[in-house]
Parts: C-alpha cells; sequence; structure tokens
C-alpha cells in the first residue's frame, strides 16, 4: 500500500468555521444595511422635518407620527448624515465578509480530499504536483520545528519550483516518513534551517 498523507478534517473543519463566521458577518450587516438602519434613517429624517416648529408645537407632532407608525417615542440619538455613513459601512462589511467566506468555501473544496502519496521517485499530489527527490536542490526547515513546515526547491525542465510540506494540514506519519525519505537522498548538505529528522531523533533517545 502506498504511503499516502491525506488532507486532515480537523483544518477543514477550521476552514468551515472561518466560513461560517463570514456567512454569519455577512448576514448581520446585509440586515443593518438594508433593513435595521433604514429604518432608523426613515424614523430620523422625519423627525428633523420638525426641526423648524416650536418645542411644543414639535412635541405634540411628534407623538402623533410615533403613534401612527408604531414607533418608540425617544428622540433619534443620531443626524440622518451618521446614519447614512453607518449604513455604507454595513454595505462594505457585508461585502467584505461575503468575499471572504466565498474565499474559506473555495479551500474547503480545493483542500477537500486532497493527498499526497509517496512513489518510487518522490511525491506525487491530487492537484497534479510532482516532486522527484533527485531533483531537489535544497530544503529548507527554518519552520518545520514549531509550525511543521518546510519547502523542498527543486528543477523540473529549468524551472525553478517548490514543494511545501505541512504536516498541520496533512496526515503528521506519512509526511514524516516522506520527508525523511527526502533527506536520506538528498543529504545534509542541502538542508537547512534545522537537522535532519533521523538527527533530531536520535538526540531526544537517552544515552546507553
Amino acid at each position: 500500500m502506498p504511503n499516502r498523507a491525506n488532507f486532515q478534517n480537523s483544518y477543514l473543519l477550521r476552514y468551515l468555521v472561518i466560513a461560517l463566521g463570514c456567512f454569519g458577518g455577512a448576514a448581520w450587516f446585509a440586515y443593518d444595511g438594508f433593513i435595521g438602519y433604514p429604518h432608523k434613517l426613515e424614523y430620523t429624517r422625519t423627525y428633523e422635518q420638525l426641526a423648524n416648529l416650536d418645542e411644543v408645537e414639535k412635541s405634540k407632532q411628534w407623538r402623533e407620527i410615533v403613534t401612527k407608525n408604531g414607533w418608540p417615542p425617544h428622540i433619534p440619538e443620531k443626524k440622518s448624515e451618521e446614519i447614512e455613513k453607518s449604513i455604507t459601512q454595513q454595505h462594505l462589511f457585508g461585502g467584505l465578509a461575503l468575499v471572504f467566506g466565498l474565499i474559506q468555501t473555495f479551500f474547503i473544496l480545493k483542500a477537500r480530499g486532497s493527498w499526497v502519496e509517496q512513489t518510487s521517485a518522490g511525491l506525487t499530489t491530487s492537484w497534479g504536483q510532482s516532486l522527484p527527490f533527485a531533483a531537489v536542490t535544497q530544503l529548507d526547515k527554518h519552520k518545520w520545528a514549531k509550525k511543521g513546515i518546510a519547502r523542498a526547491h527543486y528543477m523540473v525542465d529549468g524551472s525553478q519550483k517548490t514543494f511545501v510540506f505541512d504536516d498541520f494540514k496533512f496526515d503528521r506519519e506519512p509526511l514524516g516518513k516522506m520527508l525523511r525519505d527526502l533527506e536520506a537522498i538528498i543529504g545534509e548538505d542541502k538542508i537547512i534551517g534545522g537537522p535532519p529528522e533521523s538527527s533530531a531523533v536520535d538526540s531526544s533517545k537517552p544515552n546507553e
């Protein structure tokens, strides 16, 4: 059975939570921008139309208006210009939240069912990238110890390419084996930013 690292469901769940949060925020902003604040704007503009009346007549007409429309009797706290700005902001934030939600949804669809598989000569992936171990010119492990990310730089047909090992997104054990097999082929002189995995394992063992 080939050594395969599948995309972890826990990371898909992160994408899903972010997407739902974005869509929820977009719905909230949409409600305020298209229903909540426009209602307040109508309420405030109606009150502002009474500005030229004396206080007694203004109070009398305002009571009649709010009673007729079923509005709360309190005086609007904000001016119509402020509410108009708030409406614009709600539309803007709602649009941004929707875009981010769609981006996260794209990540979910792209990542779902993706995998990295080891072949006799290197690695192949579900998205069509291949990494021949013999073509690797450098393995960068600066982020491997803390973030589980290593970058293999390699040459194919005269073009410089990069393959990213990410054991937070993909199954850790099979991906770790792929990395160790790569290191065994390229040698320590092509590894930067950290020791080979075999050395890390050996150093963690107690002295006999």
